[in-house]
């Protein structure tokens, strides 16, 4: 704070000796402090500190930004022109009804338990979900049969 007082008074008896010079020398008065305001006022501005200097460096990383929603694009990969539903949403579908049947102790790939899980689902809704063109019915019917398949296995109740 002190530096600061001794710093302007020196600034300042500065300005009155500059002004006497050019005063002195022939210039008019009103346009020699005219030209003492503005080298004082660029003096003052450039000894601003514009910014906060105890900021970090390198600054964090900002958080990416999502845009959209689990939903919207769930929603936009059903095409309802076609009926056609796109990959985000039979893989979704997929993955819980993979999770779903191994808490039943099934899996999806095994020929040797296609049995049991049309048994558990229902006849033709387990190739509903290999079909190359999966159609919003078909998810909607997958999405019925996993409702109906309990997440705990009928032996565990």
């Amino acid at each position: 704070m002190t530096g600061r007082i001794v710093l302007a008074g020196i600034g300042g008896i500065m300005a009155i000796a500059v002004l006497l010079l050019l005063s002195w020398l022939g210039v008019p008065m009103e346009f020699a402090l005219m030209w003492l305001i503005v080298v004082i006022a660029v003096a003052v501005a450039s000894r601003q500190v514009f910014f906060d200097e105890t900021v970090e460096w390198p600054p964090p990383e900002r958080e990416r930004m999502v845009r959209g929603s689990d939903v919207s694009r769930l929603a936009w990969s059903l095409n309802t022109r076609t009926g056609v539903a796109g990959y985000v949403v039979v893989g979704r579908v997929q993955r819980i009804l993979r999770r779903r049947l191994a808490h039943h102790g099934l899996d999806l790939d095994d020929p040797v338990q296609h049995a049991r899980i049309d048994a558990l689902l229902g006849s033709g809704i387990r190739e509903a979900v290999h079909r190359k063109e999966v159609r919003s019915s078909d998810i909607d019917r997958l999405l019925d049969a996993i409702e109906k398949l309990s997440p705990e296995p009928e032996e565990t109740r």
